[in-house]
């Protein structure tokens, strides 16, 4: 079921129209500061992923995309369970892989992953 708004009108204008404010851009900007602090107390993930340089990163942001295009919002723990699969067969590399997915999608998970996983 869809919802719809509609202001009531007076004579001429919207009654909306006059709440509006008018000095106020309606362009999109990036408000974001060039070094974002965290100030929920959060400690950074351990290094055993280490920031990817610009090239790998586009390619690490693409993957992480598509799996979450796949998986919705089970994509972290999803990549969660892959990152345990391939620590099982001993693929390290793929372990990587799925963690670094994971920290992108949720960072207090891949934390958990990493301790579970003995890679601290």
């Amino acid at each position: 079921m869809s919802i719809r708004f509609a202001a009531a009108w007076n004579a001429t204008n919207p009654a909306i129209a006059h709440s509006l404010c008018t000095g106020a851009p309606l362009d999109a900007c990036n408000d974001n500061q060039p070094a974002i602090k965290d100030y929920r107390g959060i400690p950074p993930v351990a290094s055993a992923i280490s920031t990817p340089a610009c090239p790998t990163d586009a390619a690490g942001l693409a993957a992480t995309l598509m799996h979450f295009a796949r998986y919705g919002l089970s994509a972290a723990h999803q990549a969660r369970i892959r990152a345990e699969v391939a620590h099982t067969t001993g693929d390290t590399r793929a372990m990587t892989h799925w963690l670094d997915i994971c920290r992108r999608l949720d960072r207090r998970m891949a934390c958990a992953a990493m301790k579970a996983l003995g890679c601290d």
